[in-house]
């Protein structure tokens, strides 16, 4: 093998191990994302082994909940693979106005040093870039073009040149036509005739009303040195306008240094010349990080009730594909720009309660690290710590930020304690443990295992107070109409419910209930049971405290049934005429107008069965609803497997059998096989001479 191959061959595989390395460390820094970074890994791999071979940018799209790890991420990985001084970051968020010019300015930067090497480029919070407002109208933002451009084919043109910086061209032009016209000469730089005219003309001003003393000082300081044609103080400028022909300051000044007079004009002319072209700017072996929020795929991402399963949620979001993503795009983006992102579109997933819980121990230790360094003392967290800040400090579709302030607030906050404590104290002691229990922080210090001084102090926790019961009215009525609506769930959709709440941390929200159903379909036959689920709690108010005492909290059921119903039946065509109906207008010609009035008649026919529907069951459930309203006005929350416990005792008519538990084979799979099969076998029994075949006959149909 030659030297050449050779030195290839180990180039590659010390960068493949770089990567490698990087990978390793990422999965070790950042909790449950391990295949998300494979999926960044596998997708940087060809522009870090290859990048000579590249022709365009790789565009690699980052889509997720804020505070899931998308930029700190791409950051330690540039880190690792060592190209932090070749990362571009920006803000597209923040290009607007005058704020364009920073992602000129830095690109002219990457121009200077980097033009066509391999560099990276981050677009963070990328959904500001769109280019379509909520009414599908196009949003013109000439700083968003740039970014297009490059996403396109990593090039594209910009007139970089000042007009001040022009102007001192001008100047220098003038200054060297005036005196070369004068006389002067120059040789290698050097004026070398006409000196006096030169002194005369850089020193005008100063000659100007100079007495005789005056100018024979002025002129005295010329006396025994080389007087340049162009001056030190000008290499900067010639060097930072044409980067690309000189390597650094010096160059120019041995340029300079080479001319005579009229040679020095005219490279100041080509150097103006050239400064005034467009610059173009290529990123051709670049790799771009697309990152951003998607809500419209994260359908999930405006709910901040702490009381929300985080495990839902990320189970929720293992189930954003990249149609998903592209169908959110297009809210955003024209088909154009969502074709220039290319296919690359990593998805990450929410967190979990077991990686929250996973970086609340990790941030624990870093401070076990901190303090041990600064005290020689070992922290001890006991696991009531780390469920103490998961409590008051996750809320699921916010990510990792609101766990680090809780941190600062719980634990932080308390290590100037901790320190004071021992200090006025005069404890001797080898590591504090730190413990919680019925809102007390407790914190030991302990000398060769043995507790040798303990303090306790109460903490003021927001959302646990939130959360605490108050058992009064407001409790009872949230308790009945929450378990309305979970009785019309379990009886009517045959599906359990995956906990009810009656008391919530969000202000807002009293409580809810939080049902996943077993299949992605809507058919007719269950469309009067689902209204009724909505207006179940409506119902279960009027039903327990009589219709005089129902009150306004059914106001988003309400709207929520009334529209599904007009869905189902203007658009979906689930009413009597399988049409879609809009408002008539001189645009919506093509649809049905109800000018009748027929359409809403039906919808209203629709919810008046609706109510009767859930007085009938509740009816029959009248035990159950009381006995699931009285202990939830009691406690907050009722999980799934107490619920079915309640729906077991107190029920009529109910069997855990009637639960629907996978919803993907229930009824129109085993229907089309059957069909297909009866179809078969009366096939099998007709006579040949049944059929008729001709090419030449028309079929009628």
């Amino acid at each position: 093998m030659d030297k050449k191959k050779e030195q290839l061959r180990n180039e590659f595989l010390q960068n493949q191990e770089i990567l490698n390395k990087a990978k390793e460390k990422l999965k070790q820094e950042f909790v449950g994302l391990d295949i998300i970074i494979n999926e960044i890994i596998d997708s940087v791999s060809s522009w870090y082994l290859f990048p000579d071979m590249q022709e365009k940018p790789v565009v690699i799209n980052l889509w997720g909940l804020t505070g899931v790890g998308k930029s700190s991420l791409v950051n330690r990985l540039v880190d690792l693979i060592g190209f932090s001084n070749r990362h571009y970051r920006f803000d597209v968020g923040g290009l607007s106005g005058k704020n364009n010019m920073n992602i000129i300015n830095q690109l002219t930067d990457l121009h200077i040093k980097e033009n066509n090497r391999p560099v990276v480029i981050s677009f963070d919070e990328f959904q500001h870039a769109k280019s379509i407002d909520e009414d599908d109208k196009e949003q013109i933002k000439s700083e968003d073009r740039i970014i297009w451009k490059i996403l396109d084919n990593g090039k594209f043109d910009t007139d970089l040149a000042s007009y001040r910086i022009a102007e001192r061209f001008s100047d220098i032009i003038s200054y060297l036509y005036y005196i070369i016209n004068k006389g002067v000469k120059a040789k290698n730089g050097v004026v070398v005739s006409q000196k006096d005219i030169y002194i005369e003309t850089k020193n005008y001003y100063k000659l100007n009303n100079a007495s005789k003393k005056d100018r024979k000082k002025i002129f005295a300081k010329y006396d025994n040195i080389d007087l340049l044609l162009i001056g030190e103080n000008y290499y900067e400028l010639f060097y930072n306008s044409t980067p690309e022909l000189f390597a650094n300051e010096f160059k120019v000044k041995e340029k300079l240094l080479s001319l005579n007079e009229k040679e020095t004009l005219e490279f100041v002319k080509n150097i103006l010349a050239l400064y005034l072209q467009p610059t173009t700017i290529d990123c051709t072996k670049s790799i771009v990080f697309i990152i951003g929020n998607l809500d419209e795929a994260y359908t999930m991402s405006h709910n901040y009730n702490p009381d929300l399963s985080a495990d839902e949620f990320h189970e929720l979001s293992l189930k954003i594909n990249i149609s998903d993503i592209k169908k959110a795009l297009k809210k955003r983006f024209r088909n154009e720009e969502i074709a220039r992102l290319g296919n690359t579109h990593i998805i990450y997933p929410a967190f979990n309660s077991d990686s929250f819980k996973k970086i609340i121990n990790m941030e624990l230790n870093k401070i076990i690290l901190k303090v041990y360094k600064k005290l020689k003392i070992s922290l001890e967290f006991d696991e009531s710590i780390t469920e103490l800040i998961y409590k008051e400090g996750v809320y699921p579709t916010q990510g990792t930020r609101p766990i680090f302030t809780t941190i600062n607030q719980i634990i932080n906050s308390k290590l100037a304690t901790i320190a004071t404590t021992m200090i006025l104290h005069n404890i001797e002691s080898d590591s504090v443990r730190l413990g919680f229990k019925d809102n007390i922080m407790h914190i030991d210090y302990i000398y060769k295992t043995k507790t040798v001084f303990s303090i306790k102090e109460k903490l003021e926790l927001k959302l646990e107070k939130l959360r605490k019961s108050k058992r009064d009215d407001m409790q009872a009525i949230t308790a009945v109409h929450e378990s309305g609506h979970a009785i019309c769930s379990v009886f009517l959709m045959q599906t359990v419910p995956e906990l009810i709440y009656s008391k919530t941390a969000e202000t807002d929200n009293c409580g809810f209930v939080y049902t996943k159903y077993k299949w992605n379909y809507i058919s007719k036959k269950e469309i009067l049971n689902r209204l009724t689920v909505f207006l179940g709690g409506y119902v279960a108010e009027k039903f327990v405290f009589g219709i005089e005492n129902i009150t306004t909290g059914a106001e988003s059921d309400i709207n929520s049934a009334t529209r599904f119903i007009s869905e189902m039946l203007k658009v979906c065509g689930m009413g009597e005429v399988p049409a879609k109906y809009q408002v008539e207008d001189i645009m919506t010609n093509m649809y049905l107008h109800d000018n009748d009035n027929q359409i809403n008649k039906e919808i209203k026919q629709w919810i008046i069965s609706a109510v009767n529907l859930a007085e009938k069951l509740f009816k029959k459930q009248e035990t159950l609803l009381l006995q699931m309203a009285n202990y939830l006005s009691d406690n907050r929350m009722m999980p799934k497997e107490l619920l079915q416990n309640y729906c077991e005792r107190y029920g009529s008519d109910f069997s855990s059998d009637s639960i629907i538990k996978n919803g993907d084979l229930m009824f129109y799979r085993k229907h089309l096989k059957q069909k297909v099969e009866n179809t078969e076998l009366r096939t099998k029994e007709l006579p040949v001479n049944t059929y008729e075949i001709s090419l030449n006959k028309n079929n009628n149909y």
